[in-house]
Parts: structure tokens; C-alpha cells; sequence
């Protein structure tokens, strides 16, 4: 099995130049069931938007604190995420 990990280049060394570029919105892999946040030590947290209007739809932060949630995913959302944050996916299997 072939594992790759996400690799963003940036230019910047200044933390906040990467900061900058970890803001950027992130879109869950096809057939994601559900995305699992990690805020056991919280440090960061994460904001659910609708794809197409841009509406707020809820988000993960330190009320959360201490805990992993686990999220059912709509692909109509999209997330970006602030500070450092763990965010997991749990991807539907393909039907047999």
C-alpha cells in the first residue's frame, strides 16, 4: 500500500508566514463519512463553512478542550483550520 503525506512548500521561514499558509481552506478526500478533531491539548482550533455561500456552520475550539470529536461530514462543508490542530478523516469503504 502506497502512503503520501500532503506536502506544502512555502518560502517563509517566519512562523507568521507558515501560519498564513496552514489557514488556507482545506477540503476533506472524497467519501469522507466523518473528520475527528483532536483538542486533547487544545492549541487550535478548526471552523466549518458551506462550500458554495460561505455561511458558518460551527466549529471545534477550546470548549472542546480534552476531548477528540468526531464530526459527520457533508461535502457541501469545507474547513479551515487555526493554530495547530490534529483533524482526521474516516473515509466510507467502497461498496463490494
Amino acid at each position: 500500500m502506497d502512503k503520501a503525506a500532503k506536502k506544502v512548500r512555502t518560502e517563509s521561514s517566519s512562523d507568521s508566514g507558515i501560519l498564513e499558509e496552514c489557514k488556507k481552506e482545506t477540503t476533506p478526500p472524497p467519501r469522507t463519512a466523518a473528520i475527528v478533531v483532536d483538542v486533547v491539548q487544545n492549541r487550535g482550533a478548526i471552523r466549518i463553512f458551506e462550500k458554495e455561500s460561505g455561511e458558518y456552520v460551527d466549529g471545534v475550539g477550546t470548549e472542546e478542550e480534552g476531548f477528540r470529536i468526531i464530526i459527520p461530514w457533508r461535502d457541501t462543508w469545507r474547513f479551515r483550520a487555526s493554530g495547530v490542530v490534529e483533524v482526521g478523516y474516516i473515509i466510507a469503504k467502497d461498496a463490494d
